[in-house]
């Protein structure tokens, strides 16, 4: 089951985006609209779902929400994926880049 949520919410081209913005460093929601050139609320629910499965944490900053990566869980899932011989090839593949 979570690696069925993991999967939708990664085959989401503006939830890549996003990780790809964040690993620039941390941002909040209206940077990452502009960024998405969306609503501030469909990227606040793609942050959301992305946090919810704890590819992103949060820092607080009076009122506004600071999203940046949560290194050690994108580590643990690539881990994960590279103990499975199909991920692990499709891993190795990928990186050759």
């Amino acid at each position: 089951m979570k690696l069925e949520k993991i999967s939708k919410a990664l085959s989401d081209k503006n939830r890549l985006q996003i990780l790809e913005f964040l690993s620039d460093g941390q941002r909040n929601v209206s940077e990452v609209a502009d960024r998405l050139n969306v609503e501030e609320n469909l990227a606040s629910h793609h942050l959301r779902v992305l946090a919810a499965l704890g590819f992103l944490k949060n820092d607080k900053k009076g009122r506004e929400v600071f999203y940046m990566l949560n290194e050690s869980r994108i580590v643990s899932l690539l881990k994960d994926m590279r103990r499975n011989t199909k991920f692990k090839s499709i891993l190795a593949e990928a990186l050759k880049d």
